[in-house]
């Protein structure tokens, strides 16, 4: 497992040139010899779009997309089956957004890669994932295939889509407005966490926590009333 970190500026050693950070995994697992290591990062590069002659550089002379195809580069060279990408794109300027998450699933069909795919922007992660995980509080209210997400079952999942910004002006659609705070995750609310936010809320939900069942479709959720509200 290798990891893309959110931040292409933090996540790069200043000290290291684009070469030696791509090489260091190699080194620690002391793959290959000098040489192949070499001509491994350069075929790298090529493979995250940046030209080998970029090897020499520091993390300061790139741009924030250049950084964050290094962090990539340095992510594949083990070959690994699955990387962690925490939020690889949301600190990159819009407009370069979509050329890293396409080389992302590029890599992922050239090398057979499985991401577990950390964002907060649904929109993307249905683009990019095949399966959803809802988290709240470190626990999980719900998980269905992407293609379903405009069925979400739990209430705060349809929270959450609700507050995704509609293409056209035109359109109307209710936005549902949680109210209160998010709890601390150190003093949990007692029952479902997400009680303390949830229109629906009743007494079993601030006293038992809630089973994670499967209802149709290969949906899964966390929540004491999804058969009443959604007649299921």
């Amino acid at each position: 497992m290798q990891v893309i970190f959110q931040d292409p500026f933090a996540s790069l050693n200043p000290r290291m040139t684009a070469g030696e950070i791509i090489e260091e995994p190699l080194i620690v697992h002391r793959t290959g010899t000098k040489q192949e290591r070499i001509a491994h990062v350069a075929e790298l590069l090529r493979l995250v779009g940046l030209p080998p002659s970029a090897a020499p550089r520091y993390p300061h002379e790139f741009s924030g997309g250049q950084r964050q195809r290094v962090g990539i580069a340095r992510a594949i060279a083990l070959k690994p089956k699955l990387i962690v990408a925490d939020e690889p794109v949301s600190a990159l300027d819009v407009s370069i957004r979509g050329e890293i998450i396409n080389l992302l699933m590029d890599l992922q069909s050239e090398f057979g890669l499985a991401y577990l795919f950390i964002s907060h922007d649904l929109t993307l992660v249905e683009h990019v994932s095949e399966r959803i995980i809802v988290m709240y509080l470190g626990k999980i209210m719900e998980t269905f295939p992407s293609s379903a997400i405009s069925e979400a079952l739990h209430p705060y999942t349809q929270a959450l889509i609700s507050a995704v910004p509609i293409p056209d002006p035109r359109a109307k659609r209710g936005r549902i407005i949680l109210s209160g705070d998010v709890p601390s995750p150190i003093e949990m609310p007692k029952g479902c966490p997400f009680n303390p936010r949830c229109m629906y809320a009743k007494d079993i939900c601030r006293e038992r926590e809630p089973v994670f069942e499967e209802y149709r479709g290969g949906r899964f959720a966390a929540c004491h009333f999804i058969k009443e509200m959604r007649c299921l």
